[in-house]
């Protein structure tokens, strides 16, 4: 049995568990790399779910005081429809974030925290005010309801984007539901406009809101 110098020897016993340790450091590395990634992916997609709910407790206040003081059951129909569905989006969106909240952060700290933020981007836009007539109220009410779509829209790709499946559909879910709305709304508008027109004395053609809306509808497809 030939023998093995002993500098070989050495080497050979010290080869294998250098490759070995250095493997372990590897994957240990590979694993702490891939879970600060997906930490930073879930904090990332939390931050959209906090601005949205930031977003829609504004627009569920005052979709609520709204919706008490609205005159017509045509009007306070749509504006209660609005309310359920902020409602229902609130609802959903806390418990996400509750169930994925991080580091002990109560959700109401990290909405306060996000609120003033979002409420920025269109604070004079959606600053609801419920002595307002209703032309104004639906104008504001699309006004943030477009701004919650968009946000619904990015969430949904940030999600996509990260592999989130459930943060995906559910803003998918709730971006259905606003782009709906959108649409109710913008064909409210102009009877709004004429009711209230009507109610202060004009004359109008109350032909004029269904002629709008075609017109505007034509402006859409073009």
């Amino acid at each position: 049995m030939s023998r093995v110098p002993g500098r070989m020897m050495l080497h050979a016993l010290t080869r294998v568990p250098v490759a070995a340790c250095l493997g372990h450091v590897t994957r240990a590395y590979s694993r702490i790399r891939d879970l600060t990634v997906s930490q930073n992916a879930q904090e990332a997609i939390a931050s959209y779910v906090t601005d949205m709910l930031a977003l829609e407790e504004h627009m569920q206040k005052a979709f609520a005081g709204q919706a008490a003081d609205a005159k017509g059951e045509r009007f306070a129909s749509l504006i209660r429809d609005l309310n359920g569905i902020s409602e229902r989006h609130l609802v959903a969106l806390r418990d996400l974030a509750e169930r994925r909240k991080q580091g002990g952060q109560g959700i109401a700290e990290a909405i306060k925290g996000a609120a003033s933020s979002v409420l920025g981007l269109g604070a004079a836009a959606i600053d609801f005010v419920r002595s307002e007539k209703l032309p104004k109220n639906l104008r504001d009410d699309y006004t943030a309801v477009s701004l919650a779509t968009v946000g619904y829209l990015m969430l949904h790709t940030t999600a996509e984007a990260l592999n989130d499946a459930e943060a995906s559909e559910l803003a998918l879910a709730h971006l259905r539901d606003y782009a709906k709305a959108v649409m109710t709304l913008f064909h409210a508008v102009p009877e709004a406009v004429v009711t209230f027109l009507g109610d202060e004395g004009f004359t109008v053609d109350g032909a004029v809101a269904k002629k709008v809306n075609k017109t505007v509808e034509k402006i859409w497809y073009e």
